[in-house]
């Protein structure tokens, strides 16, 4: 019992010596950029990555061939992930280093130290964020009303 203790112990140390050391701003900037397709979640290694995929592929041919797409319920489904997408970019970004090297680059001697890029990319993620989630707010209120 005791050596196979050992043996998973080791087995853990060596997993987590092979993990791929991961950057914030480089998590942050896939999450802004293809946030929507769980980009970040695979870089992150996160389970179950692809449930964004999943409901953006699953809601762009419901919006091929519509005249008014922007009234569709599938273009305001699509835009869930989307918008996860930019608030998952925003608590990438702005999450201090140490703790994000602790969840995402557990036992890795490398540390992040990551200056300004994270903030550049949290000022990008709220200029097209805000725009799109409130452009999108304001459809899905005219589409309900009108």
């Amino acid at each position: 019992m005791i050596v196979m203790a050992a043996v998973i112990a080791n087995n853990l140390t060596t997993l987590r010596a092979a993990m791929p050391f991961r950057r914030k701003a480089t998590a942050a900037l896939l999450a802004f950029l293809v946030g929507a397709f769980g980009a970040h979640r695979l870089y992150l290694g996160a389970g179950r990555w692809w449930l964004p995929l999943g409901v953006t592929v699953a809601m762009i041919p419901l919006l091929l061939g519509v005249e008014n797409w922007y009234r569709s319920p599938a273009f305001f489904l699509l835009m869930v992930p989307v918008a996860a997408g930019f608030i998952e970019a925003l608590r990438l970004a702005l999450m201090p280093d140490e703790k994000f090297d602790a969840l995402y680059n557990p036992g890795s001697d490398r540390r992040n130290a990551s200056g300004w890029a994270p903030v550049l990319v949290a000022i990008a993620t709220l200029m097209v964020g805000a725009v799109a989630v409130l452009t999108t707010l304001a459809l899905l209120f005219q589409t309900i009303f009108e």
